[in-house]
């Protein structure tokens, strides 16, 4: 990340390069929860984010006031 000194800390993660990663099954969640979420998606506040297949599932957190 530009503007962070590499002097104060500096994290490695070794990763074995024959190794395959692990792809986990999609996690089911509440019809209720699902369709807050593609309430949102439609109104444009959720964009779908495309990472590798090592990535772990979502875990939707609800907030105090009932948004997701």
């Amino acid at each position: 990340m530009l503007g962070l000194y590499t002097t104060i800390m500096e994290h490695r993660l070794p990763l074995v390069p024959n190794v395959v990663p692990i792809h986990q099954q999609l996690r089911r969640m509440k019809s209720e929860v699902a369709l807050k979420i593609k309430e949102e998606w439609n109104a444009g506040f959720l964009a779908v984010a495309e990472y590798p297949q090592w990535v772990a599932n979502i875990v939707p957190v609800p907030k105090k006031d009932g948004k997701v």
